[in-house]
């Protein structure tokens, strides 16, 4: 099954859910600005909650070890050429690229992974965090393989 929303589309492997959507802009008054992300994306191998965070709080909480959420963040446009998202193109995972304490929360058992990055003038977060450390091995794979999925336009 095939979604798209917001110029990003992925092909979400069975068995798996996902969504795309953007949050409202959100009005700060002191700074008499509005803040509002582009793209968020989330695919996990198991049923997502109606209610998460944009980083995956309320869905990592239930992940079991075979389990992994993928989230594609977009950041603003003044983040495009700045160092952090320096990098081009969708990341490669890696397992050494896991450690538990990089869980926007940590979770005993879990670990996480995080990169920044461009895309046709477009800046993302891809955070990935894996319901088992232990299975990285068996999980990243498949993460690859849906990441290679994705399009931005």
């Amino acid at each position: 099954m095939k979604i798209s929303s917001t110029g990003v589309t992925v092909d979400v492997p069975q068995g798996w859910e996902a969504e795309i959507y953007q949050r409202e802009p959100e009005r700060f008054e002191l700074l008499e600005a509005e803040a509002s992300t582009g793209a968020v994306v989330h695919l996990g191998n198991f049923p997502l909650p109606p209610e998460r965070g944009d980083f995956g709080s309320g869905a990592v909480e239930i992940m079991k070890g075979d389990h992994v959420l993928v989230v594609l963040f977009e950041h603003g446009a003044d983040s495009v050429g700045t160092r952090l998202f320096s990098a081009t193109g969708m990341p490669q995972v890696t397992g050494t690229d896991f450690r538990p304490d990089r869980m926007q929360r940590p979770l005993p058992g879990q670990s996480g992974a995080q990169y920044f990055f461009t895309i046709e003038g477009r800046p993302f977060c891809l955070y990935v965090a894996l319901g088992s450390h232990a299975n990285r091995a068996e999980i990243i794979p498949l993460v690859n393989e849906t990441l290679a999925t994705v399009t931005i336009a």
